[in-house]
């Protein structure tokens, strides 16, 4: 089990199938999703071209990039529609005390 956990907002900061970025010590920028209640942290960027997926749009458990439609698996971070080709790196969750920690890894 890892002790990289990182404290990252409370959980009634982020509404039911809405994004909120974080920016973890490490300098990089994480986006949290709010699923149904179940939280998903994964890059911010598309992996097709560099823009946030916090802007996308969010149906269930899918993103898709503002820029050019592609389209992600937010629980697995699965590249489901081209342009985008390449998996998004997602991060462990939890919730503890009604806040959301994710593992740095």
């Amino acid at each position: 089990m890892s002790n990289n956990w990182f404290k990252a907002f409370s959980i009634n900061e982020i509404e039911n199938e809405e994004a909120k970025e974080i920016k973890m010590p490490n300098g990089k920028i994480i986006t949290i999703f709010n699923v149904n209640n179940n939280f998903f942290a994964t890059d911010n960027f598309c992996t097709h071209e560099e823009a946030s997926l916090c802007d996308g749009y969010i149906d269930g458990d899918t993103v898709e990039c503002p820029l050019h439609q592609g389209v992600f698996c937010i629980s697995t971070g699965k590249a489901l529609e081209a342009p985008a080709t390449i998996d998004l790196i997602t991060y462990k969750t939890k919730i503890e005390d009604s806040f959301v920690f994710i593992d740095l890894k």
